[in-house]
């Protein structure tokens, strides 16, 4: 931490009912609330000491000198948790799927209320699922899937079944023949955009194909 003496003089000045006055390191230990050992640390991260003890002489500190660091300290690892604890709080809500509004004003969350509330999501959908209330989507993606091959088998033969029983011409025969191979393009690409990835639409034999059933009947 970059520590400006002066600038925290300026934020952090001693109550006005304390005296400034030069303390030892146990007085400096008792003014901050720490033990002498937390105060050698505090040496060790820069804090203020007009004079370091040897041959027998004892430390030295200016009582708002180690006052304003501390101060400044605290309030420097605060700000850092708090950045910790948002993050946390953001990448939370992105993995449950939260919409950019809410990252942004989202509440910040600790680390405990992150593991607490995920915990109880996952009871919440849990149950929903055994109520039947919430279908897992690899579940919804396959009765997707098995609905668009029947749907397709469905517009495959039924060309076949309309040149039978209609007695249609070959002309109209090749104007029907687009116009439903024209629908299952626009079904295999809707249903790649809402479902991504390789599915039994896609991976049977398409219309429009060289081995699919135009080519069947060039």
């Amino acid at each position: 931490m970059t520590f400006d003496l002066e600038d925290a003089l300026r934020r952090y000045p001693l109550p006005e009912d304390i005296a400034d006055v030069v303390v030892n390191r146990g007085q400096c230990a008792t003014a901050l609330g720490v033990s002498e050992n937390i105060v050698t640390k505090y040496l060790d991260q820069g804090m203020p000491v007009l004079s370091r003890g040897s041959n027998g002489q004892a430390y030295e500190f200016q009582m708002s000198e180690c006052f304003a660091w501390k101060m400044a300290r605290d309030e420097a690892n605060k700000a850092r948790r708090d950045a910790g604890d948002r993050v946390a709080a953001q990448m939370s809500l992105m993995f449950r799927g939260a919409d950019e509004d809410e990252l942004d004003e989202g509440p910040v969350l600790t680390a405990e209320q992150i593991i607490k509330e995920s915990q109880a999501d996952y009871a919440r959908n849990k149950a929903a699922e055994a109520r039947r209330e919430l279908v897992r989507a690899a579940r919804v993606r396959e009765a997707f899937e098995d609905m668009l091959i029947v749907v397709r088998t469905q517009v495959v033969s039924l060309v076949d079944f309309a040149e039978m029983e209609f007695g249609l011409t070959p002309e109209q025969v090749r104007k029907m023949q687009v116009r439903c191979d024209g629908t299952l393009v626009q079904m295999r690409q809707e249903f790649s955009q809402a479902c991504p990835g390789e599915v039994a639409l896609l991976s049977a034999h398409h219309p429009l194909d060289a081995d699919g059933p135009e080519a069947d009947r060039a």
